[in-house]
């Protein structure tokens, strides 16, 4: 099974021990909310009904956007018979996943992002400039102004997205005006950059986060827009690392409030990163790190009470499925279901306290399928 977060290739079958877990959590109620108390809002996580699995050979979600539970868009890519791998987009109804046709102009085709600002408009992007919009009716191919890769999305209105990733050894800023996309000037520290994901409150609150290299080692960076341009923020570096960070994930509900989620080593271990932004500053929050070679790769916040990440770690031979909550005071590992033998998730999305999305891939011996899970 891939490890990173925007793999080259599609997930490989791992064989490995996994037993599916469902963790019964008692819900929380406002009062508790607002005294801070520790408390998980949802009641549980399930699988539900999977998501189709339309590649005989491999198939990945990598994003997910969910407007309420009964309206939640999944993205990603499928492979048959060792062919080309081609775009992938899911829908759930509030009934079941079905598979929603879209172009797959290139032999490449991975969908790595998608943001849905209304049930007729949505965007999702994903390598080669690849850039679809869903109308309400069908995913359509949307000109780009870059072939530069593409990770992350955020549609902030109608006439307002974001979306980021890389050009060649740059970062890549693309812009939707409400007519056409644009390529927006960003920093690109180092000798190699990387945006991973983006995040809008506002049009002039926006963050992206990702990673740049120098001759010896990798940071992570952070990017602000203030509505005017798009500015370097200073951010965190755990204590001892000198090796390689990088943060995959970013979600904001307001100026004054956003985490970012990723990974960082030292050469020996790997562990996991978060950071919150307070409206003054970038600080480094404790997080679980279970197992060897944990990483988040997605982040969701509803509130300053409540946020989900969400990544993978290796537990033995097994790939598991990670799940972390900020509850007001803390991060904690939750214990979800993860069918097959190996599992990862790469995206999360929660529209309320009580309505939470992930989605990923699992493998039991053989090809690779999707799933998704929900906590309500």
């Amino acid at each position: 099974m891939s490890r990173q977060r925007h793999p080259s290739t599609v997930l490989g079958a791992v064989a490995a021990a996994l037993s599916a877990m469902a963790l019964l959590i008692t819900p929380v109620t406002a009062g508790a909310m607002e005294a801070g108390t520790p408390a998980l809002p949802c009641v549980s996580w399930t699988t539900g009904a999977l998501p189709p699995s339309p590649g005989a050979v491999d198939n990945e979600l990598l994003g997910v956007s969910a407007l309420s539970a009964c309206n939640v868009w999944a993205v990603g890519i499928y492979r048959n018979d060792n062919s080309a791998l081609l775009s992938l987009a899911e829908h759930w109804n509030g009934t079941s996943w079905k598979v929603a046709p879209t172009p797959s102009p290139s032999t490449i085709n991975f969908l790595r992002a998608v943001s849905a600002f209304s049930p007729g408009d949505a965007w999702a992007v994903g390598d080669n400039g690849l850039i679809l919009h869903w109308n309400g009716k069908k995913w359509s191919r949307v000109g780009s102004p870059s072939t530069g890769n593409l990770n992350g999305v955020d549609a902030v209105s109608a006439t307002s997205a974001w979306a980021v990733g890389r050009s060649g050894n740059r970062t890549l800023i693309l812009h939707w005006n409400g007519k056409k996309w644009s390529h927006v000037a960003s920093p690109s520290p180092g000798t190699e950059g990387v945006l991973d994901a983006v995040t809008a409150t506002s049009a002039r609150n926006a963050w992206a986060v990702g990673a740049f290299s120098t001759a010896t080692t990798g940071k992570t960076l952070i990017l602000h827009w203030n509505g005017r341009k798009w500015a370097r923020s200073p951010s965190p570096t755990p204590s001892g690392t000198n090796i390689e960070m990088t943060l995959d994930g970013v979600a904001a509900t307001s100026a004054s409030n956003a985490w970012a989620v990723g990974t960082y080593s030292n050469g020996t271990i790997q562990q996991t990163i978060i950071v919150r932004w307070n409206g003054r500053t970038w600080k480094q929050a404790s997080s679980p790190s279970p197992g060897q070679e944990p990483f988040l790769s997605g982040v969701s916040a509803t509130s300053a009470s409540n946020a989900w990440a969400v990544g993978t770690y290796l537990a033995g031979t097994a790939d598991l499925s990670l799940i972390e909550h900020w509850d007001g005071r803390a991060w904690q590992q939750v214990i979800g279901p993860g069918p097959g033998s190996a599992s990862g998730l790469s995206s999360v999305a929660a529209t309320s306290a009580s309505n939470v999305w992930a989605v990923g891939t699992f493998s039991i011996g053989g090809p690779s399928q999707v799933f998704a899970i929900h906590c309500c």
